[in-house]
């Protein structure tokens, strides 16, 4: 998969930009601030309809310019063209009012793998980032999955509500099947790609650190994950009274946990930076190649500043896979180097604004 364009329109600091993208390597130049992170979060919102970033953060992508007086023009836009493997060209296209928010894309989620300081909080920060990891993950694969995720978790804000108050406790069944058939499928639907996706893992962890890591799910609020819908709405129907009591569901995939385990102890209390960052390194790079096992095309790569973060075993390791793969891959740096001996489009950022560097 190649992207040939992406324009940026009202996009965080960017006001107006369009990248001609490299068919391999594209470097974003600048000093920090500019807008380098910025460019990287509008293709990959481009490339799956959402942000890598929180969802707090997510409601202030757009930007109005200064001489702006918010009226209806006042849209982010983000479009784009895509060469896939031989399947045709995709267009694609990302918008967003923020007067209310509001948001439409258009076309498939393809899949993108991005590598950032960051990404240590995918061992040591919460447990909603890892759920957030999965379901990143089983996006670009599985359709349905995305689909019965938003329909599970608008089930699930309108069962609690019930559950908070008395006079709608009578409504709290009708919303129990959507529940247990959206529920039951993202279960069976992360058990499968943490099965896929583990022993590559492992390997790679191993092969960064020596070490062997242990990794599961904690299906949320019981002790296994409950695959049949019939016996998913038996336990809710079972737990009704209790959930009343604490006035919010109390068993599914939103309480879910993805759990470390190194050399038998937990990563979250006894892991090092250095460990957090390899249990981050060995998720993503192994998600690259699920990915492009599942999709059967391969994933853009977005680098944000990670080559400094990274000692020289984990740098080797990544630039091992953009070599051997030849992913089209997106840098972003303080100064332009040489890379794996590709000759990259060069864009030079600052305060918002793209320049293409003439060769």
């Amino acid at each position: 998969m190649k992207i040939d364009y992406v324009t940026i329109k009202l996009f965080r600091n960017i006001t107006q930009a369009r990248l001609d993208l490299a068919p391999h390597l594209t470097l974003l130049v600048g000093d920090n601030g500019q807008g380098k992170t910025n460019t990287l979060e509008a293709i990959y919102v481009l490339l799956t309809g959402t942000s890598f970033r929180s969802p707090k953060d997510q409601e202030q992508m757009i930007t109005f310019p200064h001489d702006s007086l918010h009226d209806s023009n006042d849209i982010l836009s983000l479009e784009g063209i895509v060469q896939r493997n031989g399947q045709g060209v995709l267009k694609l296209s990302h918008r967003m009012t923020r007067h209310p928010i509001k948001k439409r894309h258009e076309g498939p989620i393809l899949p993108v793998v991005t590598f950032s300081p960051e990404d240590v909080w995918l061992s040591k920060g919460s447990p909603q980032g890892r759920r957030r990891f999965l379901n990143w993950l089983i996006a670009p694969i599985d359709a349905r999955y995305s689909r019965l995720f938003r329909q599970y978790h608008r089930a699930l804000l309108q069962r609690n509500k019930a559950l908070k108050d008395p006079t709608l406790y009578g409504t709290i069944a009708s919303f129990n099947p959507l529940l247990a058939e959206a529920g039951s499928y993202l279960w069976t639907s992360r058990i499968r790609i943490l099965n896929e996706i583990v022993p590559i893992v492992q390997e790679i962890f191993l092969q960064l650190t020596g070490l062997h890591l242990h990794v599961f799910l904690a299906a949320g609020g019981t002790q296994n994950p409950v695959n049949d819908p019939k016996d998913y709405e038996a336990v809710l129907v079972k737990r009704q009274r209790e959930e009343q009591m604490r006035g919010t569901t109390l068993m599914g995939p939103h309480l879910d946990e993805l759990n470390f385990m190194i050399n038998d102890l937990p990563a979250l209390a006894y892991a090092s930076q250095g460990q957090h960052r390899s249990i981050a390194l060995a998720m993503k790079l192994a998600s690259f190649e699920v990915l492009e096992r599942e999709t059967g095309t391969t994933p853009v790569v977005l680098l944000d500043d990670v080559l400094s973060e990274l000692d020289p075993d984990k740098r080797s390791r990544l630039l091992h896979l953009i070599a051997r793969s030849r992913p089209q891959t997106i840098v972003t740096d303080t100064e332009a180097r040489n890379y794996e001996n590709l000759e990259p489009t060069i864009y030079d950022i600052s305060l918002g604004s793209l320049t293409k560097r003439e060769i």
